[in-house]
Formats: structure tokens, C-alpha cells, sequence
């Protein structure tokens, strides 16, 4: 399954997801891979020195301001635009998406955007996508059925740099059983690990690979 470069795209639905979803698999490929990011949209209390100090690791990084909390989907098409903007600019060979069936309306609303966006007959055709889970977005959902057929194994220094990055995220913190906390993203990473016969990991849905 090879890949035509090292570009990687991340499109989070807000700031903060795209650590829960793909923190450990960034720290681990930082040096060799450029990777981009995408938050698409803007929560009250989003402060944004917070989250630049956040993502102050990715190569290229796209902070939409103008999309509001819970809104997404009345600006579904300008969603869609923002997305291919950067993409085509950016062309990378993965991109990670989020989850389809997220009980938070802005993911899944972001996730169909993904679809369109990253439809294989165009251009730039994508060679990998991978569907992302985050903990507590995913988990809550009724339709919780996150199958994973795809791991990134991680050492505990990964996912100690993944729970450091979540921590600069304060407001978005909670306490343990809670899977926003520190031992909540250990014990996600454990778990995954075990499904793969690793110690840590991150697990992930292949939505799409190009032959």
C-alpha cells in the first residue's frame, strides 16, 4: 500500500479533535511527514494563542473562523469549499477524516464534507483515507460501532506528547473515567494496542486506498 508522497492532511471538526483522533499517529511521523491541518470552525470559547500553541507542530494549518458551534450544517457547501481549497493546494496522499456516526452534529456534518471533497475522480486523487474516532464523541453515540482495521503502533512517549498536547486544551480537559483526561487517553491507546498486539496505538477505520 504505497503512497505517492509524504503529505498528510487532518481535517478537524473543532480544535482539540484532531489530538483525541490522531495526536500519537502525529507525533510519531513528525519528522517524516509534512502534515496539514484543518479546523473548520470556531467555538466560543476557542482561544486562539491556545490553539496555535496546540498545533504549533503541523507544517500548514487552516483555522476557519467564520463557521460557528452546532452551525455547521447551515453552512454545509462553504464547508465543502474550505475543504477543497486546501486540499488541491496542498495535495496530500492521506488524509484522516472524522467519524460518520459521531453523536456531535458538526462531525458528521464535516465527515460528509470529506466525501465530497475527497472523491477519488478528480485531479488529485487521494491514495489513503482513514476514518478517525474521538473519544467520547464516538463512544457516546447510540450507533457506537467504530470497527478499526487499521493501527498506527505508538510508544508510551507518543502518547505521553498526545496527552501533553490535549492538556494545552483546558477547557476541553475532564476527569477521568472520562476519555478526555490523561489516564482516558492512556488506557484508549492500551486498548487499541492490545487489538493490534502492541503496547499503544491508534486505531483507525481505511475508508479508502488507492491500488
Amino acid at each position: 500500500m504505497s503512497i505517492s508522497n509524504n503529505r498528510v492532511l487532518i481535517v478537524a471538526p473543532h480544535a482539540d479533535d484532531e489530538v483525541l483522533g490522531v495526536g500519537g499517529t502525529v507525533e510519531k511521523l513528525k519528522n517524516t511527514h509534512e502534515f496539514g491541518l484543518i479546523v473548520c470552525g470556531k467555538r466560543e470559547r476557542d482561544d486562539e494563542k491556545i490553539i496555535n500553541n496546540a498545533v504549533s507542530h503541523y507544517d500548514h494549518v487552516r483555522l476557519v473562523p467564520y463557521y460557528k458551534d452546532e452551525y455547521y450544517h447551515a453552512n454545509f457547501r462553504s464547508i465543502i469549499k474550505e475543504i477543497e481549497r486546501v486540499y488541491t493546494k496542498f495535495k496530500p496522499s492521506v488524509v484522516y477524516i472524522p467519524n460518520k456516526d459521531d453523536f456531535n452534529n458538526d462531525h458528521t456534518c464535516v465527515h460528509k464534507a470529506c466525501e465530497i471533497a475527497f472523491r477519488r475522480f478528480q485531479e488529485h486523487q487521494p491514495d489513503r483515507i482513514l476514518m478517525y474516532e474521538v473519544p467520547s464523541s464516538t463512544t457516546q453515540s447510540f450507533n457506537n460501532n467504530f470497527h478499526c482495521n487499521y493501527y498506527e503502533t505508538l510508544t508510551k512517549q507518543h502518547v505521553q506528547d498526545k496527552i501533553t498536547k490535549l492538556m494545552l486544551y483546558e477547557d476541553e480537559v475532564r476527569e477521568y473515567p472520562n476519555p478526555r483526561s490523561k489516564q482516558g487517553l492512556e488506557t484508549y491507546a492500551r486498548f487499541r494496542g492490545m487489538e493490534c498486539n502492541s503496547e499503544y496505538a491508534e486505531g483507525f477505520r481505511l475508508m479508502y486506498q488507492k491500488v
